[in-house]
């Protein structure tokens, strides 16, 4: 079981959302889809990008995102990431 921080990685609700209004896969070259080596992103039939596998995600690495030429992905920022692993922790007794 994959863990960050001690925390096992399904219990920690960070991963990238895509906004399918800014994102056109036919005008890119799908830098997401091949930048991610955990396979967060896949590329369905009918041409969409989603995210596939969210827990997949490093937590905290954004540089997918940067992949996107019309700034279709986004994380939650760090203040929310905070908020998050203190919520897991204290949910978990780990503080």
């Amino acid at each position: 079981m994959e863990t960050y921080a001690g925390i096992p990685r399904e219990r920690i609700a960070w991963y990238p959302t895509i906004d399918s209004t800014r994102c056109h896969p036919d005008r890119c070259d799908l830098g997401c889809v091949s930048w991610c080596q955990k396979g967060v992103y896949r590329q369905e039939a009918d041409g969409r990008v989603i995210v596939a596998q969210p827990f997949a995600c490093t937590v905290g690495d954004i540089s997918c995102g940067l992949q996107c030429p019309f700034d279709a992905i986004s994380f939650p920022g760090q203040r929310e990431l905070r908020r998050i692993l203190k919520e897991a922790r204290q949910a978990l007794n780990l503080s």
